[in-house]
C-alpha cells in the first residue's frame, strides 16, 4: 500500500483484502477467478469441476464475506 493513498482507501484495501483471507476453499477461488481472472461463470464451473448454479452460490456467499467486511449498510440487492 503507498503511503500517499488517502487514509480512506487505504483502509479500504485492507478491509477487502482481509475479507478475501477470511474466504475459504471454492468461495475463495471464485471469487478471485470472477473478480482478478475475470473468467466467465461456465469457465469457472468448467475449471472447478462444479455445476453453473455452484459458482453462483460461491460466489453469492463471498459477496457476503465482502459487504459484512466493507461494513457495508445498505448492499446494492436490498
Amino acid at each position: 500500500m503507498s503511503a500517499r493513498m488517502p487514509r480512506a482507501e487505504r483502509l479500504a484495501l485492507w478491509r477487502a483484502e482481509r475479507a478475501v483471507d477470511r474466504m475459504r476453499g471454492l468461495d475463495r477461488k471464485v471469487f478471485l477467478a470472477i473478480r482478478v481472472d475475470e473468467m466467465r461463470y461456465p469457465e469457472i464451473a468448467e475449471r472447478f469441476g462444479i455445476s453453473v448454479a455452484e459458482v453462483e452460490k460461491h460466489f453469492a456467499a463471498s459477496l457476503r464475506i465482502m459487504m459484512s467486511a466493507m461494513d457495508e449498510k445498505d448492499p446494492w440487492w436490498w
